[in-house]
């Protein structure tokens, strides 16, 4: 405790019990409390550590004043009414007097820093109604009426206080007519008839008389500070508002009989025309919130209706803590209902974190779980005004569960503000309700009658993807933002082409450029032109992305051939002149031959057009195929036959290029744009090998190679230079010139029989094992 005087300190420990069993702990004096007894401090209680205040009173000190401090203390604890000081706790003994109230602050205070007006209009009506309380509902004589009796709370109302005088005529000694002359300034404030006589003629006077004239010194006190005659209070008004002057005189008339009392004062003030100076939003709030209980539904609905247009113009301090308390009694409590809930949080945003938390959150979380859809939709509507303050447990075990049921809800507005209030709660779900419980009713409202609540749930699922894990969204989003893509609702596919732009970054560049551009390009030329205009910047952001990442690929995925390797070692050159022929396995194309037969192929493309350029119809085979001649090694296939087939081995390849499109197959309809298909009416037909290898005895082959002029196989004669053509080495029996209308393109052209083409087609194999046979023959003897 940062002060405790030695009076305190004796008297706590005389009270009967020590001071640490006093479950209020002593804080600092104010000190602008100004009064000649009593002492005011702040003050905590133990328990919860809130804050009170304590008034003590030093019997040591003031010992003429004893008993004025006993009857404070003896009233304050039996008497309970809204306007005068709330008792809570106290202790009395020979050394001190003490009492704890809520906490509270001299008037002056308040006085002293320019209250709104609207707080000094509240306060007279409020001490008013407790001096009606006192005089006419307990016959009851206050008699000590000033402003440092009066206290003001947190919120800024007042309270009254001062119960040193406070009687009944009744009793048989009143407190009032033996010490009225002894409290502070008692002169100032006294009434003109007890001046002329003595305190003693109270007790004939009407119960009101010396309250009432009390009351008009008040009034003048408070909108004019101070006063030091009751003349001044006769023949200067001040400033006084202009429609309480009347009230204000009433209550200072010389004949204590025709004196206005407090009761006309409230009544006028309320209910005159010309005088209705209470008649104010401010006071009405108030007074219908006091009473809110007893009204019925259709004034509390009108209330609060006005109310959200006028709680803005209220002090915040007295908003916060007067108006605001009331509200969430009526919130929580059923008189207010979900209409208060819009004032509740247009108050509560001014209020600390730690207010907030201990004034509103419980509420809150316990009207979560209210079956009231009003009250359900009202919570979801100002949700942003309070999620902040719940911790995320709390979020997760006691909000959530309420919430997801307005999933299902069979009304749709409840449904449509669940998904606009669930990204509020989405940071602080667990990642499980986020990527299972909540995915799960999300998937059922993307396919809800209501189109407003399909066009919801793609904007919600588009903005709570970056609070996914990875594998979740890759199965989640792209399929659910297709899909309201084909939506008939058009606002929907808007929503789902601004969710894809927008998680744009959660998909690899193969997704975009196979799932995402196909999807958007369907709707580029959408019936509705917001659609279109969204669809062309949501694929122009795709596009830039994939290009990007484009430019930023390799030329090709294939490695760069490696170098040829030279490799001069004996074997390899005894190979490449064909000294070891008998070598097994080794053909006349294949192993050491390479480098010959590489260099015959260049020359046969250059031979192939006049250009020197490959003809459409050959097809160049890398590898070399080998069949059987009955040898002990395979021989190759001649070369110019190489050229002409793709795989000559292989006679289902052969059949299925011959079968493949059948002679009635429909492509072959010229109705829709498809030619018939023809088979070519000459094949392409190799050179004889001797034409195109040179020898190296006979120069003049070479120079063949530089004619344009296809050689044929029948310009080859007898007696000329040039080796032997393949027709002049082979039987005249097993060879067929170009001309034969036997050929293959010829027979097939002519009748298309199916039996007839595979005999040439076996005749054809036939006539190139022969070739092949008699170019290995010679080969041995050339070389």
């Amino acid at each position: 405790m940062a002060f405790l005087s030695g009076f305190v300190k004796s008297g706590l420990s005389l009270l009967g019990k020590d001071s640490s069993g006093f479950p209020y702990s002593l804080g600092d004096k104010v000190e602008f409390y100004d009064h000649p007894f009593w002492s005011l401090h702040h003050g905590r209680k133990k328990e919860d550590n809130s804050r009170v205040s304590v008034f003590v009173f030093d019997c040591n000190k003031h010992r003429d004043k004893i008993q004025m401090a006993r009857n404070a203390f003896k009233r304050l604890r039996t008497l309970r009414h809204p306007d005068l000081l709330k008792y809570l706790d106290g202790a009395e003994n020979d050394q001190a007097i003490m009492f704890v109230t809520d906490p509270v602050e001299p008037l002056s205070n308040q006085l002293g820093q320019n209250p709104d007006q609207n707080l000094i209009l509240w306060g007279l009506y409020k001490i008013a109604n407790a001096i009606k309380f006192l005089n006419n509902d307990c016959s009851l004589v206050h008699g000590n009426i000033r402003t440092n009796t009066i206290f003001t709370t947190r919120a800024g109302e007042w309270k009254l206080g001062g119960l040193e005088l406070l009687s009944s005529m009744k009793e048989e000694s009143p407190m009032i007519l033996t010490f009225g002359g002894l409290v502070p300034d008692a002169q100032k404030y006294t009434p003109p008839e007890v001046k002329q006589s003595s305190w003693s003629s109270v007790k004939d006077l009407p119960t009101t008389a010396v309250d009432s004239y009390q009351l008009g010194c008040l009034i003048y006190e408070v909108y004019n500070r101070r006063f030091d005659s009751s003349d001044q209070l006769v023949h200067q008004t001040g400033s006084i508002p202009a429609p309480m002057i009347p009230l204000y005189k009433s209550l200072l008339q010389p004949s204590p009989r025709t004196r206005g009392d407090a009761d006309a004062f409230l009544d006028e003030g309320m209910r005159s025309r010309k005088n209705a100076v209470f008649a104010v939003d401010f006071i009405r709030v108030n007074l219908f919130l006091e009473n809110i209980s007893i009204k019925d539904q259709g004034e509390k609905e009108a209330f609060f209706r006005k109310l959200d247009s006028v709680v803005a113009q209220f002090p915040n301090e007295f908003a916060m803590y007067k108006i605001l308390p009331e509200l969430v009694n009526a919130f929580e409590f059923g008189s207010g209902g979900a209409k208060a809930l819009n004032a509740i949080m247009k108050i509560g945003e001014h209020l600390p974190d730690d207010e907030f938390d201990k004034v509103l959150v419980t509420p809150i979380l316990r009207m979560f779980a209210s079956p009231d859809r009003a009250i359900r939709v009202s919570l979801l509507e100002n949700m942003p005004k309070f999620i902040d303050h719940i911790p995320d447990k709390v979020v997760c075990a006691q909000i959530f569960p309420h919430v997801a049921t307005g999933f299902t809800d069979t009304v749709p507005i409840l449904r449509e503000q669940t998904i606009k209030a669930i990204l509020l709660l989405v940071p602080k779900l667990s990642e499980r309700i986020i990527n299972y419980d909540l995915l799960k009713y999300l998937a059922k409202l993307q396919m809800d009658p209501e189109p407003g609540i399909r066009t919801n749930t793609t904007i919600c699922l588009g903005k709570m993807a970056k609070n996914l894990n990875e594998s979740t969204r890759k199965k989640v989003l792209l399929p659910a933002f297709t899909r309201s893509l084909r939506d008939g609702f058009h606002h929907a596919r808007i929503a789902a082409l601004m969710a894809l732009n927008a998680t744009a970054e959660y998909y690899d560049p193969e997704e975009c450029a196979q799932r995402v551009v196909p999807a958007v390009s369907c709707v580029l030329l959408d019936k509705e032109k917001p659609v279109r205009i969204q669809a062309f910047k949501t694929i122009t952001s795709f596009m830039k992305r994939l290009e990007e990442e484009a430019d930023a690929m390799p030329d090709s995925a294939l490695e760069p051939p490696s170098a040829p390797k030279v490799n001069t070692s004996p074997t390899t050159e005894t190979s490449s002149t064909g000294s070891n022929p008998s070598t097994p396995g080794v053909s006349m194309f294949g192993g050491a031959t390479r480098g010959l037969t590489d260099w015959a192929v260049s020359s046969i493309t250059r031979l192939g057009t006049p250009n020197g350029e490959i003809e459409p119809q050959m097809t160049l085979t890398p590898e070399s195929k080998y069949i059987n001649n009955g040898n002990s090694r395979p021989s190759s296939i001649a070369l110019s036959d190489r050229l002409t087939l793709e795989d000559t081995t292989s006679f289902d390849g052969w059949d299925n290029g011959e079968e493949d499109v059948a002679p009635n197959d429909n492509l072959l309809d010229t109705n829709d744009g498809w030619e018939p298909f023809e088979a070519p009416q000459e094949p392409i037909k190799a050179e004889p090998i001797s034409s195109i290898i040179p020898a190296t005895n006979n120069a003049s082959s070479i120079s063949s190679f530089g004619s344009t002029n296809k050689p044929t196989r029948g310009s080859m004669k007898l007696g000329q230079s040039q080796p032997p053509s393949l027709a002049q080495v082979l039987d005249d029996s097993s060879y067929t010139p170009p001309s034969s209308k036997a050929s293959v393109p010829q027979s097939a052209a002519s009748n298309g029989n199916q039996a007839d083409r595979k005999a040439e087609l076996e005749r054809k194999r036939e006539e190139r094992r022969q070739v092949t046979l008699v170019w290995g023959g010679k080969d041995k003897d050339n070389h």
